[in-house]
């Protein structure tokens, strides 16, 4: 029977382990306290906006791509008196789906209406809605400010660029309000005939969503340089700029980062420059739209200055802070902190039960007080980072497949730092000597199915960063058929890598034999640099993403074959 401790572990000194996990949890403190800090920004230019776009379908399950979808009248006044206190005119992009009782709304409101006729591939519904857009124009002639005659139809290519310039003259001959189309501004210049047939023209400029994405310093400057280089390339043309904005959610494209500060510096901002510079313009948009996120992920969803439920994002004067729901995110963090030092802790004592016994009383209590202290430093890390997750979700998520993939994923996770944090705890009381190597996930489950008996801690371990691996990986195979779309879930893999890092640091690799986790540790790293190479040095989420899949792939990469020859597998019962 033992009666002492046994030496420390080779490895990183107990106490450079616990600085680690400290700063660790200590940086995600600091993510979480910073987001709640409002930050001072450039008043507006007016105290209201000249235009907003609007589309009623704000609500969950809401889509205007339902045949049966229906707006009523008492609904869109209730929307636009949200509206009317942040701008007096509203963009439409359709008459069908009920708005065509836009125009009459907001003439009891006193608001004016760009009339949007929605065009596409169906020549008959393109018809009626033409038709339909006429009659709205001429019967409120005094409301409706212009008809917009189809909107990026050239950008997606679904009409001849004749064809389109026939539908508008024939709406100029029939209504008396001005006619213009809308597209992105370059489109503007490849297809000249389309700047004769408009009363004037409606330009789109949208410095995040530009093939060469424009960060936030420099993004009003690049509104008002593409501006003045239309009016140019256009002489003798009103310019309307029909869509400018910045998204308050979503991710980065290069140094292009949306957010709640960088949006309302953009809206005000731009208010000043469009008063400077006498530009005239509508902004997208009032409400955000939550189907959008189908189209064009989280980012596509949140371009409005109200919320979906409504609510302003920001306030039109004074300091914004990053997160709108800090209060809620904080209670939710805390509850989570203190949950992640529970299971921490509990699980890194845990580890003693039925093979620590032998142990003489003060080591059991030395062994005790260090699992409590490992937990309490590294769980209210974990816990606040899987909060961050739970936000993540809920932004990014579009389907139950998504929200299965990503709940699973997240469960493994958690186990895997909470598994992992038990070990460390095991190396930092010195029960194991020199460096170990953990079983393959392969073996650890062949095992378990063949014997029925669960796997030891390092088998746990082994499993569960396989699993992570795992998603890692396909995260980045993703990544790599469509980033434009999707985001970067560092929240979920940062307390991995962190996990992975410090059992390095705690003397732990991996086994000689675990084959298939080094072709997902190479598949991910590849992945990782193919991510770096295309997103740009600029794009310093996509950097930090990269790292972290660098982490998680060198942690399966380093081998028992590279350690010292004191290296062994832990054992069955360990």
């Amino acid at each position: 029977m033992r009666t002492a401790a046994r030496p420390q572990a080779a490895g990183a000194p107990r106490a450079a382990l616990l600085a680690a996990v400290l700063m660790a949890t200590l940086v995600a403190l600091w993510h979480g306290w910073r987001t709640g800090v409002p930050e001072a920004i450039a008043e507006p230019g007016a105290e209201r906006l000249e235009c907003v776009s609007y589309a009623p379908f704000r609500r969950p399950g809401e889509t205007p791509f339902d045949p049966a979808a229906f707006v009523d009248e008492a609904r869109i006044e209730a929307d636009l008196r949200l509206i009317a206190p942040r701008s007096g005119c509203v963009r439409t992009y359709s008459v069908s789906q009920g708005l065509d009782a836009v125009p009459r709304v907001a003439q009891r409101l006193g608001m004016t209406v760009l009339l949007g006729a929605w065009l596409g591939r169906d020549r008959t519904e393109n018809e009626a809605e033409l038709a339909a857009a006429i009659g709205v124009a001429r019967e409120h002639a005094a409301t409706v400010r212009a008809v917009v005659v189809g909107n990026e139809v050239m950008l997606r290519r679904e009409l001849p660029e004749a064809e389109l310039v026939a539908y508008i003259e024939r709406v100029r001959r029939e209504v008396p309000v001005p006619v213009t189309y809308a597209d992105v501004w370059e489109f503007w210049l490849k297809h000249p005939s389309l700047a004769p047939a408009v009363t004037f023209v409606t330009i789109h400029i949208l410095p995040y969503w530009e093939d060469e994405p424009v960060g936030i310093d420099a993004a009003i400057t690049h509104v008002v340089e593409v501006w003045r280089a239309m009016r140019t390339a256009l002489p003798g043309r009103d310019i309307l700029v029909g869509e400018t904005g910045w998204p308050s959610e979503g991710r980065a494209r290069r140094d292009a980062v949306p957010g709640r500060v960088e949006q309302a510096r953009f809206v005000r901002q731009f208010s000043r420059a469009a008063a400077e510079h006498g530009i005239r313009y509508n902004l997208i948009e009032a409400f955000d739209q939550p189907w959008k996120r189908q189209l064009e992920g989280a980012m596509g969803g949140a371009w409005g200055l109200l919320d979906s439920e409504g609510r302003p994002k920001f306030d039109w004067h004074g300091p914004v802070a990053p997160r709108d729901d800090w209060t809620a995110w904080r209670t939710a963090a805390g509850i989570g902190a203190l949950l992640g030092a529970l299971a921490v802790g509990l699980a890194a004592r845990g580890h003693r039960r039925g093979h620590g016994h032998g142990r003489a009383k003060p080591a059991r209590a030395a062994s005790a007080r260090t699992g409590a202290l490992f937990g309490a430093l590294a769980g209210p890390g974990l816990g606040v980072m899987l909060a961050e997750q739970a936000r993540y979700m809920v932004v990014w998520n579009r389907t139950p497949l998504e929200w299965l993939a990503t709940s699973v994923a997240t469960l493994v996770v958690g186990a895997a730092c909470i598994a992992s944090a038990a070990l460390i705890a095991r190396r930092l009381t010195g029960d194991d000597d020199g460096q170990v190597a953990l079983p393959t996930a392969a073996a650890t489950l062949s095992a378990w199915l063949r014997t029925g008996r669960d796997p030891p801690l390092a088998g746990w371990v082994a499993l569960l960063h396989a699993g992570v691996l795992f998603a890692a990986t396909l995260t980045v195979v993703l990544h790599a058929f469509d980033a434009r779309y999707r985001g970067f879930d560092w929240a979920l893999f940062a307390p991995a890598a962190v996990a992975v890092a410090l059992l390095w640091a705690a003397g732990v690799s991996r086994s000689e034999g675990a084959v298939e986790e080094r072709w997902l540790a190479w598949t991910l790293l590849a992945g990782a640099v193919v991510m770096g190479v295309s997103e740009g040095p600029a794009n310093a989420q996509a950097l930090g993403y990269g790292g972290l899949m660098a982490v998680l792939a060198g942690g399966a990469l380093l081998r028992a074959s590279t350690s010292t020859p004191s290296s062994r597998p832990i054992a069955e019962g360990s």
